[in-house]
């Protein structure tokens, strides 16, 4: 059984209303889902994708092999479409799968990635693909 420990945070009125709005538009189901999602965005982002193992996550192993599924909504821009096909040829390897939705009455494209290897190369690639500022959407999953 895994233990997750509980972190309480005090907050003024102003950002106590931010949180909420956030909720409401991003569809969040409560504030620690949003917090919890807010910090992994912040832990993968290139400032912090270098910081020690340790400092990150000292109980998961780095090199433990994991299966991920990743989900990429991009406008349909050559120059998007360019950055997100240079990080897929550096993780060819990697990526079994891919599936690729691109919609005529819609101005952007949906990639699903079936992502197996390593949970450090898993980190390493989320944070190149969060490195994209046009990315509309991106969510993934470690299934195991």
């Amino acid at each position: 059984m895994v233990f997750i420990p509980i972190v309480s945070v005090s907050l003024n009125d102003n950002l106590k209303k931010f949180l909420d709005k956030l909720i409401s538009k991003n569809k969040y189901k409560n504030k620690s889902k949003l917090i919890r999602d807010a910090i992994l965005r912040l832990q993968q982002s290139p400032d912090f994708s270098n910081m020690d193992a340790a400092t990150i996550d000292f109980f998961t192993p780095l090199t433990k092999k994991i299966i991920g599924n990743m989900i990429i909504v991009v406008p349909n821009d050559i120059n998007i479409l360019k950055k997100l096909n240079k990080i897929e040829n550096k993780y060819c390897d990697q990526i079994v799968s891919k599936n690729q939705q691109f919609y005529t009455n819609n101005p952007h494209n949906t990639f699903f990635l079936v992502f197996e290897g390593s949970l450090q190369d898993f980190r390493s690639i989320v944070v190149e693909i969060n490195s994209i500022k046009e990315i509309k959407n991106f969510r993934y999953l470690i299934i195991n």
